[in-house]
């Protein structure tokens, strides 16, 4: 026969071992309770729908109120920055331009406000998952392009909000995402800083539920985060045809990929590029790689570094190395 006391060291080891999410309000403890009513009394209870739950609170808000105007700018970001995970995430990711139709359905979110104490909560219903009826029993539940996107983004927001030297820097995760993405988590991070407003994230769906908050220190950290995103600097060699020489105007090479690359050099390295003009040719350049925070969009400049040209796909000839003109050594 147990003992109490071991009966409660065991009751502390079963509660030790189930995550418990606190309600963050009387709403959402109101609907935990009402659900779990009707449960016990043994009424069907409909699935609750993917919904992220917004909620606003900080200094700017006492009540349970919110300007417009940072309400729907707030909104706006998530959802712009939403969309444009998801695309990066399904690999369709593009700087500027349209988001593909399919990849805007599966990330729309729909609006259903809520008041609570000190705070403004908005619910924003996700797609769900695509069920026949067909399916196999506990089959369901997989994983929808919101819950990677949710998954990604509070990755982000966790290590900048913690601020803590020993986690990764989220700039090489930022770099992945694309321009789009970072462009629209910097007005995000704006509206946070400027509005003095922190907010809570919870995603709930079939497959997971997860939360973050991004309040204004992290909102700092990662627009420090993103400012270090917006150049990166790479070696890359590439293989293609020097199309012009001079020592005028940058020489061009037209790359086997198809666009046409203006090469920077100084005047005397230009010289003596006469040899390769109109030659197959594979160019060491130092690329730098800059994106706008305004518009999204991507710049490169290529340096070049070291250039051969070709005589066969397997054979290279006459390397020549390029001065660099800050190198002490070349001066």
């Amino acid at each position: 026969m147990t003992t109490p006391e071991q009966r409660a060291a065991a009751l502390k080891a079963k509660l030790a071992s189930v995550s418990l999410d606190v309600p963050r309000d009387s709403a959402e403890l109101a609907s935990i309770s009402t659900r779990a009513m009707l449960r016990d009394a043994g009424y069907p209870v409909a699935e609750q729908r993917p919904q992220l739950d917004v909620r606003l609170h900080g200094r700017a808000i006492p009540g349970h109120d919110v300007p417009v105007r940072e309400a729907t700018s707030i909104l706006g970001s998530i959802q712009e920055t939403v969309s444009a995970c998801g695309q990066a995430v399904a690999r369709k990711a593009t700087a500027a331009g349209t988001i593909h139709s399919a990849i805007l359905r599966a990330t729309e979110l729909r609006l259903s406000p809520a008041l609570g104490f000190g705070s403004v909560v908005f619910h924003l219903g996700g797609a769900s998952e695509h069920v026949t009826g067909d399916e196999i029993p506990d089959t369901t539940g997989t994983e929808t392009l919101l819950d990677l996107v949710f998954r990604t983004l509070f990755k982000i927001i966790d290590v900048v909000q913690t601020d803590d030297p020993s986690e990764s820097s989220p700039v090489e995760e930022l770099r992945l995402l694309g321009p789009r993405t970072v462009k629209h988590l910097n007005d995000l991070a704006k509206e946070i800083t400027d509005g003095e407003i922190d907010v809570d994230f919870v995603w709930q769906s079939r497959a997971a539920r997860t939360k973050a908050t991004l309040g204004r220190r992290g909102a700092l950290a990662l627009k420090d985060a993103i400012d270090r995103t917006k150049e990166e600097v790479t070696i890359q060699r590439i293989k293609g045809t020097l199309s012009t020489v001079s020592t005028l105007v940058h020489p061009q090479l037209l790359s086997d990929d198809g666009p046409r690359i203006n090469l920077s050099v100084t005047p005397e390295a230009a010289a003596n590029l006469g040899a390769y003009y109109n030659r197959r040719v594979e160019v060491q350049v130092e690329q730098t790689r800059r994106w706008s925070i305004t518009t999204g969009r991507e710049s490169f400049t290529y340096k070049l570094l070291q250039i051969e040209y070709l005589t066969g796909e397997s054979e290279v000839a006459d390397q020549q190395e390029i001065p660099n003109s800050s190198d002490p050594r070349t001066s």
